[in-house]
């Protein structure tokens, strides 16, 4: 048969026993959460990576435009002085349409 001593120190360390399995099961909780949490920030740091590379791209795509926006206004500037200086050489272009000022005396 079961002696008393045995039995008490089954009730005494029950306790211990119990306290055991249940930081065993907050350990296993806090784990999941912590796991979850890094995925969540690995998963925010993703798309902040992928949004930094659509600005960036956007910034180029900006910076080509200006770029090819100011190399035409260059070659109108070209033209324009190519075709003054053809003006003051006496050609003139029928083209052109012809500005008048009316002064009256």
């Amino acid at each position: 048969m079961v002696r008393s001593i045995d039995v008490q120190q089954v009730l005494s360390q029950s306790s211990a026993v119990e306290r055991v399995q249940q930081v065993q099961q907050q350990q296993a909780d806090i784990q999941q959460r912590h796991f979850e949490a890094q995925l969540a920030k690995e998963k925010k740091e993703l798309k902040e990576k992928v949004k930094d590379l659509e600005e960036s791209e956007r910034l180029m795509l900006r910076e080509e435009e200006e770029r090819d926006k100011r190399e035409k206004n260059r070659e109108n500037r070209a033209k324009m002085e190519k075709e003054g200086a053809d003006d003051a050489d006496g050609d003139v272009s029928a083209d052109k349409p012809r500005e008048r000022v009316d002064i009256t005396v």
